[in-house]
């Protein structure tokens, strides 16, 4: 603990890179003697099993591992070697720790575990220089003669005996044999003839090596194009080298008679068994169709065949039940023993081809040599490896095969040519095991990694390529982990964390996506995928350390790891993830970027820093910014919040400084952070989600109070700050974009279910960007944003911002945008327009600016009433004199209309009355109501002028009674020249205290009495004579001629009043209270009209007051103004009424 060194240090292979430059490896040494010794060593702080020595250099660097396996890479790096990556062929030799990699000219070996640095090569020459090989030969490593027969181990005091190689020449048959590599190592070909071993193999014309395999102690075994099996000693029972073809175990399979050779008989394994005596061992041998042989190969004694079986048909019905389409497509690829030390079980690899797929099939089989026989344990099909081969046919790998412990189950690595699949198979042969769920995983290379050799031991398997040298592939845990614990490694999540965790690896030859064909429950998937993102959200994976350096550094990681798992899901499920498991994935990347970004910005910015602090002590008391980050960033949406709503109220009063802070922590955290970085590039571009693909909740940063704060302080900038240096102006539109685009999102959420929208949370988004969408177009719109402003109204399709937008440009820039957006967003654009001229009062440009319009004019006017104002307009323009008639009686007559402007009425109405006449027929009834709503209105005005003359004031008897109210209520609206109904009208000329008030209402209810009804309209006519009466104080009035009822009678009938259906004043009929109805008094006086019945009550009783012979002096005024008027009436004073008139 004193070295002084970080107590918790990411491991160097699993880090990501701080720049695109870095490189995990050291710099390149090259020999100045021979160029092919240069390589590349891998420094790698990273204990691994086989060097325990943590202050010992290696060469070991850690590609990937899971809780199933470890990829490790070895050295050195081959790329640098001088051969021929088409034409080279490799192996892995772990009896000697050797490697070889070979073209047709050069043979290399090395020690593929060196911990040295530099590692050094062996290179052999593989021709004269004059010479040119067509074919790259095939090499073997041999071993000293030093070694043990019975353990395969070097014997003690062995010395520097280092092995020898094998060079066989596939087409010439020559077999070359050097004993020790060290002695030939960088020699002359000449030089080391004298040190070779040769013999010839006496191959024909159309013959060619294909297989060879060590199976020292008792010799090479040798595979032909033509399925001959030659087996060749290279020592003789002493152990002193003695090179010849000792027997031929299987003859060439083309006959004397037939040229053509059965693919059937192609030898396709050759496998070793254990170690039978001395210079003895067992050899299995495979072929294409199913020929199985085991052989007992000796140097001293002739070689023998112990068992020979054909494997082709039981394998065929194993399968034939559940792939019918086995049949003609079975082939067998390999074979290998499942056990170290019994010959009788193997494993055997086949395929069948199902369209474009090849199925993969391991077939155990147990041999009965006594009745030379087998038969078929257990059938299992690969699921991870659908690919077809090509050329190089599929290998089989048991290392267990090569050990000495014995577990329940035994792994099993089938080498494709870009993959290897594991599995595995019961070592004990349980006859349940068969049912059971194996685990299989899937290790797959990159399409530039070509594997050119391989080699295994009791632990791991190697692969080679030129690109990549040597890697090794381990199991973990097999033996200590029970079958079941192994099985519940999760693939897809395994899989997941690989690529999240160690795909940062430059050069890394893995590749991490899965391959196609691989067949996963959905649910599966998405578990994994949420628990991979958890344990980066919360900070939980094992390969995440507690903390770095700083949070930055600790917060960057993350979110470096987060893109890497996003990443793999658009590669391998984009299209299998639903887009609501994508949403919340991205929304922990976001929420981790934000902070990200506001841990930087945190840093340069105190003033902001400090309200941070607050604001998470406001949260709660013990809560720090490393404690939220690491631990409990499921709150961080919550304190964000709050954090914005605290700088927006800091920042009103705050100076101009510190509104800029908040602004560029805005655009930083919320546009940078979440909407570029998260929605943009991951949403759209990555995922390529659908806008309308929404998920359960709404987005994380979408919350009323966010948006609240966010406009508030957009505002608050735009109208402290003078906005005149271009990053002032960048500001303001990236905010704009900002609050656009959240707006949008929140509203394509609210849509997408009905019930949503009535909530009264959508009313609240709703007016909040309803009464600020223009206040941003404004803003930017003031800062020349123009053309900014229009892109941004036209991507959200704000039609209102948009025409604003257009109607700041000039008319001869903006005609032809007009004309696109027609064209682009039709009705709904041009009615935003329309509405936008008639609220600015624009007629000109409504009736006139786009002719080519009309028809969508046409009907954006008659879509609705509110338009019948302007509506009228263009239909006398189009001479629809009916329709305009229509439409201003509809928007001026009756009574529901008296609460437009009394003028507005008058015009309207008199407009109404010409387009009337200009129609055929006219229309008599149609005018008849026009003319009646213009003579009340005139009535109105006569009203109004009346009310001006000071002589005129309302009657005392109305004095101190709810009337007077009713009358300044009335009057006031009439100064304000605001129409009333024709009832009120009469109602006030009643009021009056002036005679020909009353003769004015009479004539009101003359003209226009058929619209109030029988009823409404004889009540009225009983008023005004009531109250003509009531004027006067009749005993005091001696000539009844002086009278106001004598002058109201006078004109009633000089002017025939009697014709339109006025009954004369009577006794009876001004004390008749059934007329006044509660009917009446709710559809006038309304809320008044408890007060006011009862000021009529008062006033039907004054009246009755009066003589009882009161109605006789009545009858006399009546007869004597008829007289004065002309008498143009007979009046029957019997019932009052009159009965002829001319």
């Amino acid at each position: 603990m004193s070295s002084g060194q970080p107590l918790f240090q990411l491991r160097k292979e699993l880090s990501v890179p701080l720049s695109a430059g870095e490189d995990d490896t050291t710099n390149q040494t090259t020999d100045t003697n021979t160029s092919y010794e240069r390589f590349q060593s891998v420094d790698v702080s990273l204990d691994t099993h086989h060097h325990e020595d943590k202050q010992t250099f290696n060469n070991i660097k850690i590609l990937t591992e899971n809780e199933r396996y470890v990829v490790k890479r070895l050295a050195p790096d081959l790329s640098t070697l001088p051969i021929d990556s088409s034409s080279s062929e490799g192996l892995v030799d772990t009896h000697s720790g050797k490697a070889l990699v070979n073209d047709n000219d050069f043979l290399y070996i090395w020690d593929y575990y060196s911990s040295q640095r530099n590692t050094n090569f062996c290179r052999i020459p593989l021709h004269e220089e004059h010479v040119v090989l067509k074919h790259e030969p095939k090499c073997l490593i041999t071993w000293p003669a030093a070694m043990d027969d019975t353990t395969q181990m070097f014997a003690e005091n062995s010395g520097g005996a280092f092995g020898g190689v094998c060079i066989i020449h596939r087409k010439n048959g020559q077999l070359i044999y050097y004993e020790d590599i060290d002695s030939i190592n960088n020699l002359h070909l000449q030089l080391s003839h004298s040190k070779a071993h040769t013999v010839n193999l006496k191959l024909k014309d159309n013959e060619s090596v294909t297989e060879a395999i060590n199976c020292e102690p008792a010799g090479i075994v040798i595979a032909t194009s033509l399925g001959r099996v030659l087996f060749v000693t290279i020592r003789d029972s002493s152990g002193k080298p003695s090179v010849r073809v000792k027997q031929q175990l299987v003859k060439p399979q083309q006959g004397f008679f037939f040229s053509t050779f059965n693919p059937s008989n192609e030898v396709v394994s050759l496998k070793m068994g254990p170690i039978v005596g001395r210079g003895e061992r067992l050899l299995y041998i495979v072929t294409r169709g199913g020929n199985f042989q085991m052989w007992h190969l000796s140097v001293s004694i002739s070689s023998y065949k112990r068992l020979d079986v054909q494997l082709f048909e039981q394998i065929l019905d194993s399968l034939q039940d559940l792939y019918p389409f086995a049949h003609g497509s079975l082939q067998v690829l390999d074979s290998h023993p499942l056990f170290p030390d019994s010959s009788s079980v193997h494993l055997v690899l086949s395929s069948i081809t199902n369209g474009d797929e090849m199925y993969y099939i391991l077939s155990t089989i147990v041999l009965d040599e006594k009745t030379k026989s087998f038969t078929i344990f257990s059938t299992y099909r690969l699921n991870t490896y659908v690919t077809s081969f090509v050329d190089k046919k599929p290998e089989l790998f048991i290392p267990a095969a090569l050990g000495e412990q014995l577990t329940d189950t035994t792994t099993v690595f089938v080498l494709f040519n870009d993959a290897v699949v594991l599995t595995q198979v019961s070592s004990k042969l349980d006859s349940s095991y068969p049912l059971r769920r194996k685990w299989e995983d899937i290790i797959s290379f990159r399409d530039d990694v070509n594997l050119i050799g391989s080699g295994y031991d009791s632990e791991s398997i190697y692969v080679m390529s030129k690109e990549i040298g040597v890697l090794e592939i381990s199991v973990t845990g097999e033996v200590n982990e029970s079958e079941k614990s192994m099985e519940e490694v999760r693939f897809v999540k395994s899989h997941v964390d690989q690529a999240v965790y160690f795909s940062g690896i430059s050069s890394n030859p893995i590749e991490f996506n899965l391959p196609k064909g691989i067949s996963l429950e959905v649910d599966e998937i998405e578990a994994d995928l949420r628990s991979c993102s958890d344990e980066i959200f919360h900070s939980k994976g094992k390969y995440i350390p507690p903390m770095m350096n700083t949070l930055t550094q600790h917060l960057s990681l993350r979110v470096d790891l987060f893109r890497n798992l996003l990443n793999f899901v658009e590669q391998n499920f984009n299209f299998k993830v639903s887009p609501n498991e994508k949403l919340k994935l991205l929304q922990n990347f976001e929420i981790l970027n934000c902070c990200l970004k506001l841990c930087i910005l945190l840093k340069n910015l105190p003033e902001l820093n400090e309200i941070w602090k607050k604001t998470l002590k406001l949260r709660n008391s013990n809560l720090t910014t490393e404690t939220l980050f690491v631990g409990q960033l499921h709150e961080f949406p919550k304190v964000f919040s709050q954090f914005l709503a605290q700088l927006n109220s800091k920042s009103m009063p705050a100076s101009i400084p510190l509104k800029t802070s908040v602004v560029d922590l805005l655009i930083e955290c919320v546009y940078k952070g979440i909407l570029e970085e998260g929605e943009k590039q991951l949403r759209y571009d990555l995922f390529k989600l659908d806008p309308l693909e929404l998920g359960i909740e709404l987005p994380w940063f979408i919350n009323y109070e966010n948006l609240e704060s966010i406009n508030s302080s957009f505002l608050d900038f735009k109208f402290s700050t003078q906005i005149t240096s271009d990053e002032d102006k960048n500001r303001l539109l990236t905010l704009t974009k900002t609050l656009y685009y959240l707006f949008n999102q929140a509203n394509l959420w609210f849509k997408e279910y009905s019930q949503r929208q009535e909530t009264e949370l959508f009313g609240k988004f709703q007016l909040l960007f309803l009464n600020n969408h223009l206040s941003w177009n404004q803003a930017l719109l003031d800062s020349n944003l123009k053309q900014e402003a229009l892109q941004i109204a036209e991507f959200y399709q704000d039609l209102e911002a948009l025409v604003e937008t257009l109607e700041s440009l000039d008319k001869s820039i903006s005609q032809e945008a007009y004309f696109y957006y027609f064209d682009k967003f039709g009705y709904q654009f041009g009615s935003t327009v329309f509405q936008y001229y008639i609220s600015q009062n624009k007629l000109d440009d409504l009736f006139y600016r786009f002719p080519e319009q009309h028809d969508m004019l046409v009907e954006f006017l008659g879509s609705s009433d509110k338009y019948g104002e302007v509506a009228w307009i263009q239909e006398i323009l189009d001479k629809r004199y009916d329709a305009a008639t229509t439409t201003l009686c509809d928007i001026s007559l009756g009574e529901t209309k008296k609460d437009q402007p009394l003028e507005q009425r008058q015009v309207y109405l008199n407009i109404a009355k010409l387009t009337g006449l200009m129609n055929q027929p006219i229309p008599l009834d149609q005018l008849k109501l026009i003319q009646g709503d213009l003579d009340t209105l005139d009535g109105q005005k006569n009203l109004l002028f009346k009310l001006q003359d000071p002589r005129i004031k309302l009657a005392s008897g109305f004095a101190g009674t709810p009337f007077e109210e009713l009358f300044q209520s009335l009057t006031s609206k009439i100064e304000q020249h605001q129409s009333l109904s024709l009832r009120l009208l009469i109602e006030i000329y009643s009021m009056l205290e002036d005679t020909d008030s009353f003769y004015c209402a009479l004539k009101l209810i003359a003209f226009n009495g058929d619209s109030l009804g029988y009823e409404h309209k004889k009540f009225l006519v009983a008023m005004v004579w009531r109250r003509c009466i009531l004027i006067e104080d009749w005993d005091s009035i001696k000539d009844n001629t002086k009278s106001s009822l004598y002058q109201v009678l006078c004109k009633y009938f000089s002017e025939e009043f009697f014709q339109s259906g006025l009954a004369l004043p009577s006794f009876a009929l001004i004390t008749d209270s059934s007329l006044l109805t509660m009917e009446y008094l709710q559809n006038v006086y309304q809320e008044r009209e408890d007060v006011i019945k009862d000021s009529f009550r008062k006033e039907f009783e004054s009246v009755r007051s009066l003589e009882p012979q009161f109605d006789k002096r009545i009858q006399s005024i009546i007869a004597t103004a008829n007289e004065a008027a002309g008498k143009k009436c007979i009046v029957n004073y019997e019932t009052n009424t009159v009965e002829y008139y001319s």
